[in-house]
């Protein structure tokens, strides 16, 4: 009960928003405004692994990027974050603390790091990303993106490995060496996250990766929404290739139409036709979900 209450007193959330880099060099990354607020662990963290295995997966890459960034302070704020989710998931069984299907957007920015992929879990669903006062807290405008998409991970937290790479990301921190700080939390991250290799039927991963680039746009992130509109497009093919899908035809075709168009606007940077463009996803996202439902 006593480190319950701890850590219900010692929990920060951070609201970020980053500019563009047109290099890859970590220096290049830099704050816009970084917000912090009080807030305790939430009910839902407290009483479910899976969400607080998620929480834990998203604190652990906002680290990362805060280190990018060379904030150090935020930095350790996620840092403890993490830690403090850690210390929920241990009190549950073993079979708790691995999680399935977990919807992500694997994000790739840009700058100086081996370890490319980015995840931040879906929290509040498949399909509905996790957002802050304007869209994602992931995914606001300017940030240096050059890959989006969503995947499904299983993420494992038996063991100490977690508290390990977290100890070691401390010292690095503290000896003031940020990129060996980022290479051990990438590391926990590959440690305690694995893709799942279950492909995901071509309607449902269309349907995400249309989400994710409408969050994408609802952060006026251009960018990002635009890899992540090529990877709903991909999806689309599959399904226009496929004969069970020979009644929906001219649906599917009218669908990459307005996806096609909508990375047009995106590239003419046409903030109106987005904006109408982007309503036109809304009612193809909501086809793909019925369709995606049809089929199992």
């Amino acid at each position: 009960m006593k480190t319950r209450t701890l850590l219900m007193t010692t929990i920060l959330s951070t609201t970020l928003a980053l500019g563009m880099s047109t290099s890859y060099a970590a220096d290049t990354i830099t704050a816009g405004t970084v917000k912090t607020a009080a807030r305790p662990i939430s009910k839902t963290e407290m009483t479910d692994p899976r969400v607080a295995a998620t929480s834990f997966v998203e604190h652990v890459n906002f680290a990362r990027v805060a280190l990018a960034m060379k904030n150090t302070d935020l930095a350790k704020q996620h840092i403890t974050q993490a830690r403090n989710m850690v210390t929920v998931i241990k009190s549950a069984t073993a079979e708790q603390r691995t999680v399935t299907q977990v919807g992500s957007g694997r994000i790739v920015y840009q700058y100086d790091t081996e370890y490319k992929y980015h995840y931040f879990p879906i929290q509040t669903g498949r399909v509905q990303v996790k957002t802050m006062d304007s869209g994602p807290l992931w995914a606001t405008n300017d940030l240096a993106v050059t890959d989006a998409d969503i995947v499904y991970l299983t993420l494992d937290l038996t063991g100490d490995k977690a508290e390990k790479h977290i100890h070691e990301t401390e010292a690095a921190i503290t000896a003031g060496k940020l990129k060996l700080a980022d290479e051990h939390l990438a590391e926990l991250t590959e440690d305690v996250v694995t893709v799942d290799s279950k492909v995901a039927m071509p309607s449902v991963k269309a349907h995400d990766n249309i989400a994710l680039a409408r969050n994408f746009i609802a952060g006026k992130n251009y960018e990002g929404a635009s890899y992540a509109l090529g990877h709903a497009d991909d999806a689309l093919d599959e399904m226009q290739k496929d004969n069970n899908n020979k009644a929906r035809l001219t649906e599917i075709a009218t669908m990459r139409k307005d996806v096609s168009n909508l990375q047009e606007y995106i590239a003419k940077k046409d903030p109106t036709m987005i904006q109408k463009a982007n309503a036109r996803m809304d009612k193809w996202w909501k086809e793909l979900n019925n369709w995606g439902k049809a089929a199992k």
